[in-house]
């Protein structure tokens, strides 16, 4: 098969697998943020075959298809805001030499999608569980939310370091042949 061929192929495999996962992750409970991290992982292939663009466009159609099939609308912010464009511009940000540079970027980029999609769930289009949710929890509590997602951020962002390194040596030789 055409090396271009396989990479459009891989491109529609990978943009429907994520979209699947998201569709799935919203019967589950627990996948409010699992399933928009895989998703996400998923659409990282096809910026690497064939450019930046061609990943934040696979972003874009799996986002609006999840914002208007998946029932957890959260879930679909989750992936809209962060999750399902980050491991595409990871790599951009880790281009940056100095490592607490580089850090801060990434912490910024994650704390201001929170706020930008928290904001829009409490106070443009409000999603009543969540306001609900939300109201009835201390200040407190909150700053430890946002301080435990910060630490799953900094794990989700090593994990995708040693994800990488399973699709270029393990999964794209499958795909592409040892020859590449």
């Amino acid at each position: 098969m055409h090396s271009q061929t396989r990479r459009v192929a891989l491109c529609g495999v990978f943009a429907a697998l994520a979209t699947v996962i998201m569709f799935l992750g919203g019967m589950l409970p627990l996948a409010t943020f699992t399933a928009p991290a895989l998703a996400g992982i998923l659409l990282w292939p096809v910026a690497l075959e064939f450019n930046l663009q061609s990943g934040l466009m696979a972003w874009a159609v799996v986002s609006a298809l999840s914002f208007f099939v998946v029932p957890d609308k959260e879930m679909s912010l989750i992936f809209i805001f962060l999750l399902g464009y980050y491991p595409m511009i990871k790599g951009k940000l880790d281009k940056i030499h100095k490592k607490a540079i580089q850090w801060l970027a990434k912490m910024t980029v994650f704390d201001l999608s929170v706020f930008v999609m928290y904001s829009l769930i409490l106070f443009v289009f409000p999603i009543g569980e969540i306001v609900e949710e939300f109201s009835g929890s201390s200040h407190l509590f909150l700053a430890g939310l946002v301080l435990l997602g910060n630490f799953a951020f900094i794990v989700y962002d090593l994990a995708l370091v040693k994800i990488r390194l399973v699709y270029y040596y393990r999964l794209r030789p499958m795909v592409f042949g040892r020859g590449r």
